[in-house]
């Protein structure tokens, strides 16, 4: 065996110091830096976001302290809002990082004044999964939360979520709401008595049976299980652990509005139409849009729920988003938004006006987001 020389021997070291502390480690003879550790990249994420205004305390040994902003909503402060569900995405992923990259230690809910049910369900998500990844120890703490926002969250079950949590008794002078709620769902791929379950809940907080509307329950629970299913494909490295999404629902008894707030972890549904079999069919569908456009997550979106194919080439599948538009035209009042990656796609009718908006965004979203809300 070839005894190897000092410098050698010293670029090994080096090597081997570099990737033990999660810096960036360098590659033989060349001046470039590449590949970039993961925690690196993690903590360059982490400090450019600081420089752009997360709220975050940075404490011995990486802990990191994050506040969450006063008003979480993803029509009026999207960037605040997924900046901080990113961090919290970021730092509590599946793996665990050596001690040179920053650690997410606590999450302060103290100075919330608003969160809409759609960023209040993926934050929820978001640190569900975090839960999960550390055993069910995380404990949230209500002292400080804003009492209107602690009801909120007690309504919508967010405690009923963790095995640790701090006892406390919301006032009894709370005023009664005209909007019932379906507490969270959390499920797993192949939860298909969840769905049923939703079936039941809506058919609670609406009061009346909405059997006639075959639309609505076929179209939510094909919509669920289309979604997730491609979602976690086996090809990227997901357990089944991860393979988990995460459901809402509302409804206003003066208004006669009901909303449905569905979120899954996954690929995003433009990640996952590459390996589709409705791939050929929405490049034609895009083929009179410059290339460049043709690649952006709004247009991708837009195309998989206007083109009624089904991605698994059965006629009975991959309908779920097609039906809820379709419910939405029927009767004429309502909207379906989809975010998914660095794309949003809404569809929306008021007044017999109709109104189809993409936009994209510079943070992505950490899966897909289905909200869908119609008049009764």
């Amino acid at each position: 065996m070839r005894k190897i020389t000092r410098k050698e021997r010293d670029r090994d070291v080096l090597r081997a110091y570099l990737h033990r502390t999660g810096r960036d480690i360098m590659v033989a003879g060349c001046t470039s830096i590449n590949p970039i550790s993961k925690a690196s990249r993690i903590n360059r994420w982490i400090n450019n976001q600081i420089k752009d205004g997360l709220n975050c305390e940075i404490k011995k040994n990486r802990d990191l302290y994050l506040t969450l902003p006063a008003v979480m909503n993803f029509s009026s402060n999207y960037n605040r809002t997924m900046q901080a569900i990113q961090t919290i995405r970021h730092l509590t992923g599946r793996r665990i990082f050596n001690n040179q990259c920053y650690r997410l230690c606590f999450v302060d809910f103290s100075k919330i004044k608003y969160i809409s049910a759609s960023a209040a369900l993926v934050l929820t998500a978001e640190l569900s999964k975090w839960d999960d990844s550390v055993r069910q120890r995380i404990r949230p703490k209500v002292k400080t939360w804003d009492k209107n926002i602690l009801s909120q969250f007690d309504e919508l079950g967010f405690f009923d979520l963790f095995r640790n949590k701090d006892s406390f008794e919301l006032e009894k002078e709370k005023e009664p709401s005209n909007i019932r709620f379906v507490k969270y769902m959390k499920g797993h791929l192949h939860d298909d008595d969840k769905t049923q379950h939703l079936k039941k809940e809506i058919k609670r907080i609406v009061g009346e049976d909405l059997g006639k509307w075959t639309f609505l329950y076929s179209g939510l629970s094909e919509a669920i299980t289309n979604v997730v299913h491609h979602a976690y494909p086996d090809n990227k490295g997901y357990s089944e652990e991860d393979k988990k999404w995460y459901l809402t629902a509302s409804y206003d008894v003066d208004s006669r509005v009901i909303k449905v707030v569905f979120y899954d972890q996954g690929i995003t549904i433009p990640g996952s139409l590459p390996e589709s079999k409705l791939h050929e069919k929405i490049l034609s569908y895009l083929s009179k849009l410059p290339l460049a456009e043709r690649k952006r997550d709004e247009q991708l979106l837009k195309a998989a729920v206007e083109i009624k194919r089904s991605s698994t080439g059965e006629e009975d599948r991959g309908k779920g988003l097609q039906d809820l538009l379709e419910f939405i035209k029927q009767r004429g009042e309502g909207y379906l938004s989809i975010m998914s990656g660095k794309g949003l796609y809404k569809y929306s009718q008021h007044n017999n006006k109709t109104e189809v908006k993409s936009v994209s965004f510079t943070l992505p979203v950490c899966g897909t987001l289905i909200v869908w809300s119609t008049e009764l």
